[in-house]
């Protein structure tokens, strides 16, 4: 089977609505980044950038000690920022952002709060160039129709002044999913991206169901993903 691509040195967002799986599919991105350096994971390393002020339950900076053991170094808000009503731009984030040599991963939410928070610092992401993902799972409000896709993705594009550039294919249900759901569910979102006239990046795929799915089923690349975050719930 194909596997996720190109080692880039730019800037990858990853926007998304809650559910969609977005912050597993930047991590896993991010991870495969730097551990597709030369000799392992790379010295200099990724740079993986929360912005993700809206939902509570996952948090990459939770994460960043067991990160750093895989070349990715995550980079967050200071906790009292994200409680202000107004964002400000954080030097270390735009720092991070305007430095050239080492290749950003930025996790942000998909509604109008996230736009507002990315948009800060379009400047820089604009100027040193980016690709944003939007990450679609057609089994989750908000993104299960082509008109709640639509409507999703011109609030990021409006609230940032950055456009998508692509969709990402994550269909799952979590635990509930099967090979079923995958395969349909990836069905949809390629008629979506037809309707919308964008690519789609790649498939992510949960790792346990990698191996079951034929090899050239899916003409897209498949980025194999290991769950980091687990609800409070499960």
């Amino acid at each position: 089977m194909k596997q996720e691509g190109t080692l880039s040195s730019g800037i990858t967002i990853f926007a998304g609505r809650f559910g969609s799986g977005k912050s597993e599919v930047a991590i896993n991105f991010a991870i495969s980044l730097a551990s597709r350096a030369e000799s392992g994971p790379s010295a200099s390393g990724v740079f993986l950038i929360d912005l993700d002020v809206v939902t509570p339950y996952f948090r990459l900076r939770e994460m960043a000690e067991e990160m750093s053991g895989k070349g990715v170094q995550v980079i967050a808000p200071a906790e009292v920022g994200r409680y202000l009503d107004t964002p400000a731009i954080t030097p270390q984030i735009l720092g991070a952002i305007q430095q050239p040599a080492r290749p950003v991963v930025i996790d942000v939410g998909g509604d109008k709060q996230g736009a507002r928070v990315l948009g800060l610092y379009g400047p820089a992401i604009r100027q040193r160039g980016y690709v944003l993902h939007f990450v679609v799972n057609p089994y989750r409000p908000f993104t299960d129709t082509l008109e709640g896709l639509v409507r999703s993705i011109a609030e990021i594009e409006a609230g940032a002044r950055l456009r998508v550039s692509s969709l990402v294919s994550n269909p799952n249900l979590r635990e509930e999913t099967t090979l079923e759901h995958i395969r349909v569910g990836h069905a949809r979102i390629e008629g979506f991206a037809k309707e919308l006239g964008l690519p789609i990046a790649f498939i992510g795929v949960e790792r346990r169901w990698v191996e079951s799915l034929r090899g050239n089923e899916f003409q897209q690349p498949v980025l194999a993903l290991d769950r980091h975050f687990v609800m409070a719930w499960e």
